[in-house]
């Protein structure tokens, strides 16, 4: 009745971590196509990847470079040639320029418009389903009223997130090499595997960098509120964990698994408290429910 995916950036996240609690997963990392083995940018790990994936009895969808410049189209190409050609259940893009190449290569697969497509409205919907788009990630800045909305006056399909940390900036430069004392230009050794941290005095707030995207500090955290979203009839959800171990993964799945299922087929959530614990156990800056209450983002509104 739902369907659980999340994200994994390379075959060695994939063959370490346990995504037992997924029905989907987005292989790439879209953000950085340097990042080495990255699924995104390595045409020849799409094959082992997917396969994988589907020895798993899990759809697959691949991750498409979400800020290509004209210099980075003919690499793309090669990557979405060879994902043509293999079982991928959909492709993810978040450039219009890529939603037209697909569709100039005769791509019959599903797409996906990712969360920098930047969708905020039904009529964007409308648009890029002619061009073979079935599901949409709402920008996050959207209330959750305004995600239905969505859903419910276009033909397509909303993804919504119910955990992690927001996507919230994506650049063709890498922040932490253009800011470490230490590197020049080109040199790259790749720190960005390491937490780094944007913070203002006293901890007033806090976003996390991985080189070329920026996310919200907080966890986005929607586990009090799966029976709200089961009653809306919202189907498609989504874990961030881009950044992230893999146990983080891991643990976040098997609990949103758990509240889901209860939660579609009618039965009560009981008493949360242990699980909110272990989630904030994985949340260095604290959980939040993002601006799906119309809220600044970094609150969190808790049922319990």
């Amino acid at each position: 009745m739902f369907e659980l995916s999340t994200n994994v950036a390379t075959p060695k996240q994939l063959r370490q971590g346990d995504y037992s609690a997924y029905d989907a997963l987005y292989l790439g990392d879209f953000s950085c196509p340097d990042y080495p083995k990255n699924f995104s940018a390595d045409p020849d790990l799409l094959a082992g990847g997917v396969d994988t994936v589907k020895s798993q009895g899990k759809k697959c969808y691949l991750r498409l470079y979400a800020v290509p410049s004209n210099h980075d189209l003919p690499w793309v190409r090669k990557v979405a040639e060879k994902a043509l050609s293999l079982p991928f259940d959909a492709f993810e893009v978040h450039n219009l320029g890529l939603l037209l190449m697909l569709r100039e290569m005769g791509c019959n697969k599903p797409i996906h418009l990712g969360v920098f497509g930047n969708l905020y409205t039904d009529a964007t919907a409308r648009l890029v389903k002619d061009y073979g788009v079935t599901r949409v990630y709402p920008n996050p800045e959207l209330s959750l009223k305004e995600a239905i909305y969505i859903r419910d006056h276009t033909p397509i399909e909303v993804l919504t997130p119910v955990h992690g940390k927001i996507p919230l900036v994506v650049s063709e430069t890498c922040f932490i090499v253009e800011h470490s004392d230490k590197a020049v230009e080109g040199d790259c050794k790749f720190s960005c595997s390491q937490d780094h941290w944007l913070t203002r005095t006293k901890g007033e707030w806090s976003l996390k960098d991985t080189g070329r995207m920026t996310l919200s500090g907080s966890d986005l955290c929607m586990l009090e509120h799966v029976e709200e979203l089961a009653a809306a009839r919202l189907s498609a959800f989504y874990v961030q964990s881009h950044g992230e171990d893999v146990g983080y993964a891991a643990r976040v799945g098997e609990i949103y698994r758990d509240a889901l299922t209860r939660a579609f087929a009618g039965e009560p959530q009981g008493d949360l408290s242990s699980q909110l614990e272990a989630l904030k156990g994985l949340a260095k800056m604290g959980l939040c429910n993002g601006y799906y209450y119309e809220s600044a983002g970094r609150r969190y509104f808790g049922e319990n």
